[in-house]
């Protein structure tokens, strides 16, 4: 993993192996950022994505193997407890170009992925929300 600071923005290339959740919270952790934008493309060999059920208000999670090109990947970053909660929707493209996209749990990066993350100029807290079964942005 780079990255490189442009004025506020931080634009970052994750490389073969790099995990994308985690590598964006451990940048947004040294950067200090407390409420962001993101987005980003590239390609993962596996990924965990999934969809809420707010019925039952569990996720169903979907296992995908490489190769999957990242035609979108956007999210926000907010604070939970004092560290940084990063949220992100993912879409891919498969070798016959149908596309999966959902939730992302966790995607594996082959062979790179490029990310731009926008600090916003206030502190986005999360919290649990009863009725929704999610930790939801507070204002």
């Amino acid at each position: 993993m780079k990255y490189v600071r442009d004025g506020s923005r931080i634009i970052l290339r994750l490389d073969d192996g790099d995990e994308i959740l985690s590598s964006l919270k451990s940048v947004c952790n040294k950067e200090k950022v407390k409420s962001a934008f993101l987005n980003g493309i590239g390609a993962a060999k596996k990924a965990e994505i999934a969809h809420y059920n707010p019925k039952t208000k569990k996720y169903k999670i979907k296992k995908l193997e490489g190769p999957l090109e990242i035609v979108s990947l956007t999210g926000n970053i907010a604070m939970l407890k004092g560290e940084s909660v990063v949220h992100c929707h993912i879409c891919f493209s498969i070798p016959d170009f149908s596309t999966l996209s959902g939730h992302l749990m966790k995607a594996e990066v082959y062979p790179t992925c490029e990310i731009v993350i926008v600090p916003l100029g206030l502190k986005i807290e999360r919290k649990f929300d009863r009725r929704t079964g999610l930790n939801l942005q507070s204002f």
